[in-house]
């Protein structure tokens, strides 16, 4: 199964913590389910590689940590500064050897980012240039509540002063019981002042908060939940 669309996507976020694993994972979910043959890769992590096992787990795939997650840094901190602390270098190129192998295996590959689009990887070089590296357009992951519209107007902005593609944005970890006013505004605010589609709003789901959620559980939920068919990519 091909896609209309390039051979991949980048997810990004408005900060850290927001939730891009769990998205990212469920775009895999949805599209294996739908029997595309897709890879997944976390090129930079820091503190643990739960994020890229997560990944690797919910696409079902079989290769190599160093595949998936080429770059691994012990404190979890921005990886210029990480790697600083360890004395290291980052070597991008690793990054996209990686990446290239995975593009020849499958047909479709997710990259999750390390924190927002400005983070740091190496001095000056900051994920939003690994994006622009590796060619790529990006789906952004925000928060669902109040102070929403700043970090992700933001984040629009800067990814548009690199021109990079903006496919679509994920409200992430809406809780019902507590959802007020803003979370009741903020889609359509969202897309009014970006022009950018608000693919999905995600609940909170225990179930999902888990290094090795079922699958299934994983794809169905986030199909019910995100309009995946508006990223151009079934």
């Amino acid at each position: 199964m091909k896609t209309n669309m390039t051979q991949g996507i980048f997810i990004t976020g408005t900060g850290t913590e927001i939730g891009k694993t769990v998205i990212a994972g469920g775009l895999a979910a949805s599209l294996k389910q739908a029997g595309m043959n897709v890879g997944v890769m976390k090129p930079i992590s820091t503190g643990d590689t739960a994020d890229a096992q997560f990944l690797k787990h919910a696409a079902q795939v079989d290769d190599e940590r160093s595949s998936i997650n080429p770059i691994y840094l012990r404190h979890p901190l921005a990886p210029s500064v990480a790697a600083r602390m360890e004395g290291r270098e980052i070597d991008v190129s690793c990054v996209e050897t990686a990446f290239a192998a995975l593009r020849q295996k499958y047909d479709f590959v997710i990259v999750e980012g390390v924190g927002g689009i400005a983070v740091p990887v190496q001095d000056d070089f900051l994920v939003v240039h690994l994006i622009k590296r590796l060619q790529l357009p990006i789906l952004i992951v925000a928060e669902v509540g109040l102070g929403t519209l700043n970090h992700t107007l933001l984040t629009v902005a800067y990814a548009r002063q690199f021109e990079l593609q903006i496919t679509g944005i994920v409200l992430n970890g809406l809780c019902p019981e507590t959802a007020g006013l803003a979370e009741a505004t903020n889609p359509a605010e969202i897309e009014n002042l970006t022009g950018v589609p608000v693919i999905g709003v995600v609940p909170y789901e225990k179930q999902l908060d888990t290094a090795h959620p079922d699958v299934t559980f994983l794809a169905e939920f986030m199909n019910q939940h995100v309009a995946w068919q508006r990223l151009g990519i079934l």
